[in-house]
């Protein structure tokens, strides 16, 4: 059965359950255990279950930590698997409705299948040893070529395309789990400090805060958070929704949190130095999305509560370089409950293996020109210059061409298909030839697959507006009226079912191309 998610989310009731907890309730002592053995629900390990291993497990599945002894210990079920079913088990311990861990599957919520926390696992054939192929990559095919059976599957490969764009394309996402981040509200800007725990150095980067007048939303005011200032702060305050837009990239004070070059420099390179081996390489996209992450965790640290925002109900957007950060961002902060990248073009939400160079289309039913031909689209190469690559792990610069990829980018989308989120694609008509527009629509139809495998067909949408190389007040009318439809159960005024269709799918405009590329998919 489809809820829409007017009420806190099931990880933050888990999460409000352990703090209304009272100090040391529903407590059991795993002293007695033999030595160096791991005890079921003391994830901290400190010798004792109780409210603080629910909020290190709810931390876990949020971060998608890999540690082995966290998992081995937050399989309160020891089903095989960390996930909501193992924090209900424990929630339920803790409040004394069960006296033990029973071993097994728990009895979770119906409807759609939800997420599991797997290991990470890099295990994969170096750049020379990959097979080209003018294939779109079947998403449901792991990489040994077994396949994805059911739904339940389907987390384990969603984990297995996370790890492969980490080592073959954005280089390594930092969980937060050695992070200590603290923050100060000055009117309306706010520094946010991250403190990394393992090494005690520290930096800090600004963000700028526009809060609407009114908060109209039951428990504080959902907030879109910009890669960069200038996207339509002001319809969304008039929405009723927040923004918070940051120092991405030293456009308030240089270098930001990553100056946009290839010279890894900034707050987040203070923290984690690029490095020569590729366990050490992130790349600006993912460090841009590290510090979405940090306001995030500034949020949830108290800033939240000070500004009456709701960090369970943020959007992520950003243009263009941005776009394309927006997009790993969603992809791999789990907590972000909306993805809203904007022309993100290639390495974003592009279909590498589709071109729309060369080909005419009829957008006069967005107002636009009749007879409009896209010239050329942003090849590999334009990303592996000395402008772009900085964005990327030095693992990318080994492709030769886009068909020598393991993935496309409808897998970086199918990375946010979730029960409890959603993406929003934004892209162009016109004004948009680099950017290739037609190419996001294909990765839109190659993700829906993915987001209709698992029941979640409106978890994804799509706006292509006329022109504008932007996040524009046509853009965010439909971002928010979307969001509150599917979040807050808020009818809206616009008329949505827009956002699942596009210029390109007009029979003049329809290239065969968007129902052959997946027809032979096993799903």
């Amino acid at each position: 059965m489809k809820l829409h998610k007017r009420f806190i989310s099931a990880a933050s009731a888990v999460m409000l359950a352990a703090a209304m907890l009272p100090a040391g309730s529903g407590s059991a002592s795993a002293a007695d255990s033999p030595a160096g053995q791991t005890v079921p629900g003391d994830v901290n390990q400190d010798g004792t279950v109780n409210a603080a291993d629910l909020s290190c497990l709810k931390q876990g599945i949020l971060t998608a930590r890999s540690q082995q002894d966290l998992i081995k210990s937050a399989d309160v079920n020891e089903s095989g698997a960390v996930n909501e079913l193992d924090a209900n088990m424990l929630r339920d311990f803790l409040t004394g409705k069960i006296s033990k861990f029973e071993k097994g599957e728990w009895d979770g919520p119906s409807g759609p299948s939800e997420p599991v926390v797997y290991p990470k696992s890099y295990n994969f054939p170096a750049v020379n040893q990959l097979r080209s192929s003018n294939d779109v990559p079947d998403p449901f095919i792991f990489a040994d070529g077994s396949k994805v059976e059911s739904p339940d599957d389907w987390w384990k490969r969603q984990a297995e395309i996370s790890c492969m764009y980490e080592y073959y394309m954005y280089g390594v996402w930092r969980d937060g789990s050695d992070d200590e981040v603290s923050y100060k509200i000055s009117g309306s800007s706010m520094t946010v400090t991250v403190k990394r725990k393992s090494t005690g150095k520290t930096a800090s980067f600004k963000a700028l805060i526009s809060l609407p007048k009114k908060v109209r939303h039951e428990g504080g005011a959902p907030v879109i958070l910009g890669m960069h200032k200038n996207i339509e702060e002001k319809t969304a305050t008039e929405n009723g929704y927040a923004v918070i837009t940051y120092d991405s990239d030293g456009m308030f004070t240089p270098p930001g949190t990553a100056q946009d070059n290839n010279q890894h420099i900034g707050a987040f390179y203070d923290l984690y130095p690029y490095g020569r081996s590729w366990e050490e390489q992130t790349g600006d996209l993912l460090a841009w999305s590290w510090g979405i992450s940090k306001i995030l965790d500034a949020l949830y640290a108290g800033a939240a509560k000070e500004l009456n925002i709701n960090p369970d109900s943020s959007i992520v957007t950003g243009v263009s370089r941005y776009g394309k950060a927006a997009a790993v961002c969603g992809a791999f902060e789990k907590r972000i409950k909306m993805c809203a990248p904007s022309c993100s073009g290639a390495g974003g939400l592009a279909l590498y293996r589709y071109k729309s160079a060369g080909k005419t289309y009829d957008f006069s039913s967005k107002g636009g020109s009749a007879r409009y031909t896209y010239d050329q689209n942003e090849p590999l190469s334009n990303l592996q210059s000395s402008g772009e690559q900085g964005w990327f792990n030095g693992r990318f610069l080994e492709f030769r061409a886009e068909n020598q990829l393991p993935v496309d980018q409808h897998m970086l989308a199918s990375m946010v298909a979730d029960p409890n989120r959603y993406l929003f694609i934004i892209c162009s008509c016109e004004g948009e030839n680099w950017v290739n527009a037609p190419a996001q629509w294909m990765t839109y139809l190659g993700a829906k697959r993915v987001f209709d495998y698992l029941g979640l067909d409106d978890h994804i949408a799509i706006n292509v507006h006329l022109s504008g190389h932007a996040v524009i007040k046509e853009d965010v009318e439909y971002m928010v009226a979307y969001f509150d439809k599917m979040v807050y159960g808020i009818e809206p005024k616009k008329n949505l079912d827009a956002l699942k269709t596009s210029p390109f799918a007009l029979p003049q405009n329809k290239d065969s191309f968007a129902d052959k590329f997946t027809a032979n998919w096993i799903h």
